[in-house]
């Protein structure tokens, strides 16, 4: 960056790694999106850059249709990240950033068209005596080992390429090349093999690991060294004024080059990560479900599992409407007998408000403390609020003090009392 110049004070855009993708078809669905909205994108381009060292990709639109005040534009268009996160292979962030002035910072990260978790901070949800913990793209930044300054620039050391939204046109083998930061000549299109990378294949589920950048930080593969033909490669050749080499003296090796993948090891690479995430999300399910405990009342049945609001999968068997023969077999026999016609709900902590959702924004304190409405839950008092989990729907978010549960019932449904407290006070 230009030391005499400083970075934007307001910015956003789209964070992914980098792995085949057809950079025309994601600026045609930004477009789409946009233009749904009523959206003038008569100017607009859309310029992706990698990161000169890692394999991360960073989207961004310019034009008049971001307006004055681009991380605004990004808070308010968070569904952009569910249009790509079908696109690209991987998961994908939407993030927005502004210094001044009022500091704001959040993002949302989707997933095969879901949204998967989410943190959203300005200067009123920071505790007092705890000035700039809670920052949530800062924080993402040094998860994936960049700076906020990078992204405020647009990786500006990276290859780049940019494309119209009005008429996204392009080779994309040639577009994805100059952004791997290889030459767009026959060679490099014979070994990125397009044809067979590009076919359509569902994405490997995200990986569940200690932080939501596991993957983006790795070096990005190097593109092969292209220097001189070996003599060997050439054919042979005496110097000049000597006779042929000496018998029994190997010619030397031609220089190998790694080889390219096919695109059948890459399925058969793709197809072994998901058996492997399956087998461990299974483990993981089983685990839950052995340590699992449940309350009953009139409506149902309230289930509690430890596990997080954003494993949707595992929590998905213990939402079920109307009981009719299908209530999950890791469930008592007796239970399953009586909960027949009634309904299965779940409830499990929340560690950050913004995990859910309200308005189709993450929720924060401020917010909150706006809406929510008093509930005795035997004698304490709890703060309610109806909220929006992702993939899970509607439900109510109970919070005492600084603990916080997410109950699958509606705000003026009833709750078992005394497992909501239990689940609060651990």
């Amino acid at each position: 960056m230009d030391p005499m110049t400083s970075a934007p004070s307001s910015h956003g855009g789209i964070l992914f790694p980098l792995d085949m993708f057809r950079p025309t078809v994601l600026a045609a669905a930004l477009a789409e999106v946009l233009i749904g909205k009523v959206r003038n994108i008569l100017d607009a381009t859309v310029e992706i850059a990698r990161h000169p060292s890692l394999p991360l990709a960073l989207a961004q639109i310019r034009g008049t249709v971001v307006g004055e005040d681009p991380a605004e534009f990004w808070r308010e268009n968070l569904d952009l990240a569910l249009v790509v996160s079908q696109i690209v292979p991987r998961q994908c962030f939407v993030y927005y950033a502004r210094t001044a002035p009022n500091r704001r910072e959040g993002f949302l990260v989707a997933q095969r068209g879901q949204a998967v978790a989410a943190d959203d901070s300005n200067r009123d949800d920071v505790p007092q005596g705890k000035a700039g913990t809670h920052w949530p793209v800062t924080r993402l930044c040094e998860q994936m080992r960049v700076t906020i300054d990078e992204l405020a620039e647009g990786f500006p050391d990276g290859p780049r390429i940019e494309l119209s939204l009005m008429e996204p046109r392009g080779n994309d083998q040639t577009l994805l090349m100059t952004l791997v930061g290889q030459p767009a000549g026959a060679e490099a299109e014979a070994e990125l093999d397009a044809e067979e990378g590009f076919e359509d294949e569902p994405p490997p589920p995200p990986s569940r690991g200690p932080s939501l950048t596991q993957g983006f930080g790795a070096p990005p593969s190097q593109p092969p060294a292209r220097g001189p033909a070996p003599a060997s490669a050439r054919g042979p050749a005496a110097p000049a004024g000597r006779g042929p080499a000496p018998a029994g003296r190997p010619a030397p090796a031609p220089a190998s080059r790694p080889p390219t993948v096919s695109a059948a090891d890459d399925a058969k690479r793709r197809a072994a990560e998901r058996a492997a995430e399956q087998a461990q999300m299974q483990q993981r399910s089983n685990d839950a479900v052995s340590k699992l405990s449940f309350a009953e009342d009139e409506r149902g049945v309230v289930v509690a599992l430890p596990v997080e609001l954003s494993e949707a999968e595992m929590l998905r068997p213990f939402q079920v409407a109307h009981v009719d023969r299908n209530a999950p077999e890791t469930l008592p026999a007796d239970l399953r007998a009586r909960l027949q016609g009634k309904s299965i709900d779940f409830v499990v902590k929340v560690e950050f408000l913004s995990e859910v959702f309200v308005d189709n924004q993450p929720l924060n304190r401020a917010k909150f403390e706006e809406r929510a409405v008093p509930r005795d839950l035997d004698g304490t008092r709890a703060l309610t609020l109806e909220v929006h989990a992702p993939r899970l729907g509607a439900g109510t978010l109970v919070r005492v003090g600084s603990n916080n549960v997410f109950v699958s019932r509606r705000i003026d449904a009833p709750a078992p009392a005394s497992l909501l407290r239990k689940l609060l006070a651990d």
